[in-house]
């Protein structure tokens, strides 16, 4: 309560009381100059804030999963390619076929004699004279398949071989899914 020219006068709300009984609203500015956001305002920036980061979050898990997955193709193509080459080369370069299932045997200028694959636990090994089995392919990939198909005629010797490698993939993920098929034939020159 204040006293204005020896009456009172009581101020609530922005609105005052005259003594003669009517009530007149100030004439001041509501906040006047006052700095910051409305209620409304801040949660309009807030959504705008949370839509910004799950695109950014949803944009950096994509390129991620297409790193691992372009990772895991690369690494099942190299390893076919790699392993067909090898394969090839050792066929072409043979002497002659000793036996072509289960195990590819070639007669092979010393001291390679005898050149022999086969496949065990899911890796593709090669053995060359009286050396130890030896991994062609890593231990990221599994072997999934080999056949060597003999393709003998009377005017030449020839292999065919299938190839399938798939991508080790423990955990079950579908980024870590890859398998790949390879025919091809070789002869001995």
């Amino acid at each position: 309560m204040k006293l204005v020219n020896g009456y009172s006068v009581i101020r609530l709300f922005g609105y005052t009381k005259q003594p003669n009984g009517f009530i007149r609203q100030r004439r001041t500015k509501f906040l006047s100059g006052a700095k910051g956001f409305t209620l409304i305002e801040l949660l309009l920036y807030m959504g705008l804030v949370a839509i910004f980061l799950t695109a950014t979050v949803y944009f950096a898990w994509d390129v991620v999963l297409g790193n691992v997955k372009a990772g895991v193709h690369q690494e099942v193509q190299e390893n076919l390619r790699s392993a067909a080459h090898r394969i090839q080369f050792e066929i072409r370069n043979a002497d002659s076929i000793n036996t072509v299932s289960p195990i590819l045997s070639l007669t092979a200028p010393s001291p390679n004699n005898p050149t022999e694959f086969r496949l065990s636990n899911g890796t593709l090994e090669i053995k060359q004279g009286s050396g130890s089995w030896t991994p062609i392919t890593s231990s990221a990939v599994e072997v999934t398949s080999l056949t060597f198909t003999d393709l003998t005629d009377t005017s030449s010797e020839n292999i065919r071989f299938i190839l399938t490698i798939r991508h080790r993939n423990p955990s079950g993920r579908s980024e870590w899914e890859k398998e790949a098929t390879i025919e091809s034939s070789a002869q001995i020159r």
